[in-house]
C-alpha cells in the first residue's frame, strides 16, 4: 500500500460518524486441520455518517458495490461484552500496525481491526480498558 492510498483512506474516515457495522455471511469452514480451528471468510462493511457504505479489509477500503447481504453487526451477535460502543461514534484515527494493517480509532477508545492471517477475523476493542 502506498502512502498515497493510505491517505486517501484517511480522508474517507477520519473525521466520520461510524453509524453501523455489517459483516456478510461467514463462507466456510476451509482448511481444517485437526488441533486448528477451521477458517472462514466474510467481509466487513462500515457505513458512515448514515449513508456511505464502505468495505474494508487488513489493507483496503473500498466502496460497498452491495451485491451480498448484509448482517447487522451487534454486540450480541459478535460475542462482544456490553461496554464495547461503536455506533455513533467518530473515527478519530487511522493507522497502520506493524504489518500494514489497518487499525480504526473511535473517539470513545474503541479500534476496529480486520484482519486475515488463517481466514479472516474483526477484532472490536476498548482500548481504554487494556491499559
Amino acid at each position: 500500500m502506498s502512502i498515497t492510498e493510505f491517505e486517501e483512506y484517511r480522508k474517507m474516515v477520519i473525521g466520520r460518524v461510524l453509524t453501523n457495522l455489517f459483516f456478510t455471511k461467514q463462507d466456510g469452514p476451509y482448511d481444517y486441520m485437526p488441533g486448528i480451528s477451521p477458517a472462514y471468510y466474510f467481509w466487513t462493511v462500515m457505513e458512515l455518517d448514515n449513508s456511505t457504505k464502505l468495505r474494508f479489509g487488513n489493507d483496503y477500503i473500498v466502496e460497498w458495490d452491495g451485491k451480498e447481504e448484509l448482517i447487522v453487526l451487534t454486540n450480541y451477535n459478535w460475542e462482544l461484552s456490553e461496554d464495547i460502543i461503536f455506533k455513533n461514534q467518530k473515527i478519530t484515527n487511522l493507522i497502520k500496525d506493524d504489518y500494514d494493517q489497518l487499525i480504526f480509532h473511535l473517539e470513545n477508545g474503541i479500534t476496529i481491526i480486520h484482519t486475515i492471517d488463517y481466514g479472516d477475523a474483526l477484532f472490536i476493542e476498548n482500548q481504554t480498558n487494556m491499559q
